[in-house]
């Protein structure tokens, strides 16, 4: 039992020992992350999405707040006119003022994460302020920094998607509600008038 235990606590402790530490990175690095960050931004908020696609890396995975997964740029460009640009769009609107709350960069590559602030109106009206959160992945390659994944997601029992579900269901319970009421009131009524 005591080998199994043993075995088993150098087995966890191992994979700690083989990743590089994350050392402070450098004025050209850190400015060349700036950049990417603020294209990324820029080009995102100004619906400019053959500019965006310019910062992901072509073996890019993202994931959006509704759970797609999209592989490579042409994925992501098929996903944003699907949902953002397309005849049958969901999305009227969308701006978002990411804020990087924390990241770590390891040699050549690194890691962020932080609150999109993103606000979306829907083409039924609908205004939507999210609050999604995210990580991005990013790495070096060649002389650019480029994303290499990206997810999205939002509080699944606390946001503006599910309240509006909550509404609509409490609307429909009361609705009826009320004319299971008034039909059980006919009902009783005709009752004690035939009686």
């Amino acid at each position: 039992m005591k080998k199994l235990l043993a075995c088993l606590f150098l087995a966890l402790s191992l994979p700690g020992y083989s990743q590089s530490p994350q050392t402070p990175p450098s004025d050209e690095t850190t400015a060349a992350i700036t950049t990417l960050r603020e294209g990324l931004i820029d080009s995102f908020n100004k619906g400019d999405i053959d500019k965006l696609l310019t910062y992901l890396d072509p073996d890019a995975v993202v994931t959006w707040q509704n759970g797609e997964i999209c592989k490579g740029p042409d994925e992501v460009k098929a996903f944003y006119q699907r949902m953002m640009t397309g005849d049958n769009r969901i999305v009227r609107e969308v701006k978002a003022a990411p804020e990087v709350t924390g990241r770590h960069v390891y040699g050549d590559w690194g890691v962020s994460w932080g609150n999109l602030h993103d606000h979306f109106v829907l083409m039924d009206g609908r205004d939507l302020q999210m609050n999604s959160t995210f990580t991005a992945t990013i790495a070096k390659r060649g002389d650019r920094w480029l994303v290499v994944a990206f997810h999205t997601s939002v509080n699944a029992f606390d946001n503006p998607v599910m309240s509006l579900a909550i509404h609509k269901t409490g609307m429909w319970i009361g609705i009826a509600g009320a004319v299971a009421g008034l039909l059980l009131g006919l009902l009783i009524g005709c009752r004690k008038k035939h009686a």
